[in-house]
This record gives C-alpha cells, sequence and structure tokens, in this order.
C-alpha cells in the first residue's frame, strides 16, 4: 500500500523501542539522527535485496535440477516471487537512500549455492538457511517499525518466505534419508559452511583494504567513523548486551537445520563452538 502517508520522521526507522542510543548518534542533531536511521536501514535493506537477487536466480536453477515435476513446478512460482521481491524492496529503499553493495559473506555464500555439485545444497542452502534467517529478520523489523507502508512490505514477504521454508523443510525431510553416506556428508558440511559465511567476517586476500560502506554514512553526517567503530566495538563485547540482540541463526537457521536431520556428531560441536547452536 504505497499511497499511505508515513510520518517523515519514522520513513524506513527501526530502532528498537527505549534503546538507549550510541553516545555518537545522541550527539547529532535530531535531523541527522533521522538521516542515519534512514541510510542505516537502507544499508541493511540492501543487503536483502542482493539476498533476493541471488533467491531469484538460484530457484531458477532448481525449476531445472530438481528432479521431480512437483518439485519444479513449486521452484517456477517462487522464481516468481523472489522476482517481486526484488521491485518491492527497490522501490522501498529509493524512499531512504540509495542500494549499498553486497556485503561480502552474502555474496560468497550466493556464489556458494549457485556453483553447488548438488541439487540438494542448493536447496538447503536458499529454502532452508537462507530464508529462515530472512524469516527471523523479518520478525525483528515487524517489531520495531513505525512505518505502516515498510511493515506491510515485510509482511508481504514474509508470508511468501514461510512458503519457501516449508517447501525446503518438506522436500528435504524425504531426501535426505535417501542419500548414500558420501553425499549426505557433504550437505551437511555444505550446511555448516553456508552458516559461518553469513554469520562471520570472511578473511581478506593479501593487499585487499576492508571497505565498510557505513563509514562514508558516518563521514557524510560528520560523525567520526573510528570513534563510531570503537564505541560499536566496545558495546558487542558486552556479554549481556550481545544476549539480547536477536540472533536468526541461533534461532531460525540452527532449528530447521535439526528439523531435517541435517546435524550429527560430525558438526554438532562445530555449531556449539562458534555459537550458533541453539
Amino acid at each position: 500500500p504505497w499511497e499511505i502517508e508515513t510520518d517523515p520522521e519514522q520513513v524506513g526507522d527501526m530502532s528498537a523501542p527505549g534503546a538507549e542510543p550510541f553516545d555518537f548518534v545522541k550527539a547529532l542533531p535530531k535531523e541527522k539522527q533521522i538521516e542515519l536511521a534512514k541510510r542505516k536501514s537502507a544499508h541493511l535493506l540492501s543487503t536483502f535485496l542482493h539476498g533476493e537477487q541471488g533467491a531469484m536466480m538460484i530457484c531458477g536453477q532448481l525449476v531445472e535440477v530438481v528432479p521431480d515435476m512437483d518439485g519444479k513446478l513449486y521452484a517456477s512460482t517462487q522464481v516468481i516471487d523472489e522476482a517481486r521481491h526484488v521491485e518491492v524492496f527497490h522501490r522501498y529503499i529509493q524512499r531512504l537512500d540509495r542500494i549499498y553493495p553486497i556485503m561480502p559473506g552474502l555474496k560468497a555464500l550466493l556464489n556458494a549455492v549457485l556453483q553447488a555439485e548438488l541439487w540438494q545444497e542448493k536447496c538447503v542452502g536458499m529454502q532452508v538457511i537462507a530464508e529462515s534467517l530472512a524469516m527471523g529478520s523479518f520478525k525483528t523489523m515487524i517489531k520495531l517499525t513505525n512505518d505502516e507502508v515498510f511493515r506491510r512490505v515485510v509482511e508481504l514477504t514474509a508470508q511468501d518466505e514461510a512458503r519457501h521454508v516449508s517447501y525446503g523443510l518438506i522436500y528435504m525431510k524425504e531426501e535426505i534419508p535417501k542419500m548414500n553416506e558420501r553425499d549426505r556428508d557433504q550437505l551437511e558440511d555444505f550446511a555448516w559452511t553456508a552458516m559461518t559465511l553469513l554469520a562471520t567476517t570472511p578473511q581478506l586476500r593479501e593487499g585487499e583494504e576492508a571497505v565498510d560502506p557505513m563509514a562514508v554514512v558516518f563521514d557524510d553526517l560528520g560523525i567520526d567513523p573510528k570513534r563510531a567503530a570503537d564505541e560499536m566495538a566496545s558495546r558487542m563485547s558486552d556479554p549481556e548486551f550481545v544476549k539480547a540482540q536477536p540472533n536468526p541463526f541461533r534461532d531460525y537457521a540452527y532449528p530447521q537445520l535439526e528439523r531435517i536431520g541435517l546435524l550429527t556428531e560430525r558438526t554438532l560441536s562445530k555449531y556449539r563452538e562458534a555459537g550458533l547452536a541453539a
């Protein structure tokens, strides 16, 4: 419902009610705080836009590679869903700022799924892991926003994502028991790799420099990027603060891997050590 009028101060705002903002944010004039909130939202939603683009391509592959006609027919409907999501996120982000570059971890995951050898890897990587993470994030966003247009965007997208996750769960519950031991181990290892690609920061190659798009935003708004980075790092070093944050890996993706029987003693300890286990 694009015609709904939203308070300009609340367009794209996803600030947790009652949450104490960082000192570097509180030091800004009100208009710059609003601008920062919009740009942060544009940066976050750009990640979902790129994810929807990747999902559209991966589901196009699934139409070809899944072995049965029912699976092909459903995957074809998801291609249409993802194309619609790409359009709607692109349109909404234009209300906020601009499209930001894809995050390295997401790019690595999408490339891994696109290049995956087994069709089951494509299904687990996209429908079970990526879509579950999106569902968890959307549930948090719905609670945080006062922008009714954005709330409807997320609610409607989440309805589609729920079907996509169900497709992956139903399909993989049937397929994994049929797989030979070698392929099943390969699928289990692929799931672990997919989770860590998103949950951790990829290592830079020699000579590469990390580029943080938000540092440019901070600079534009007169915020010292180093001061901001130091304060955020300090907050994230507080175990109580971290524990209070939503964790879609632990709360949504991990339980789905458990439901389809893709967690065994081979990898379970690694999930626990990485803090990804429920």
